[in-house]
């Protein structure tokens, strides 16, 4: 399976967003993202995750990290885009929950484990701050 994530900033905070509760690990903090679409490109996913989740548009991505995950009976390919929002971008009306955090801030919250790694090369790039 093959999984686009999105990481947004704007300096050194970051667009993370809250699983809704009820559905699989509701309540734990993740970037914007889901699963590609049959014949959808890696940028074409993380564009439409992130609007259909925040609803807010990006410029330009560039892949930060690709990682392979193994659970019990499947792998997942999670492809971690990094950009920032358009100017003046603001969340659609239906938005998730989601905050702007430092990787700092983000470190003290139940954030999915499989994106926990991809945290020190993002605070390489943007800072801690």
């Amino acid at each position: 399976m093959e999984v686009a994530v999105v990481i947004l900033h704007i300096g050194p905070r970051v667009l993370v967003n809250k699983r809704p509760e009820g559905t699989y690990m509701g309540g734990w903090w993740e970037w914007p993202g889901g699963k590609l679409d049959p014949g959808e490109t890696i940028e074409a996913c993380a564009r439409r995750e992130l609007k259909e989740e925040i609803g807010i548009e990006c410029g330009p991505l560039t892949l930060l990290q690709t990682r392979q995950v193994e659970y019990p009976g499947r792998s997942i390919s999670l492809h971690f885009l990094l950009g920032e929002p358009l100017p003046g971008a603001m969340p659609g009306e239906h938005a998730l929950e989601h905050r702007w955090l430092t990787v700092p801030e983000i470190r003290e919250l139940q954030f999915l484990e499989p994106n926990l790694p991809v945290l020190d090369v993002l605070e390489s790039l943007i800072g801690p701050i």
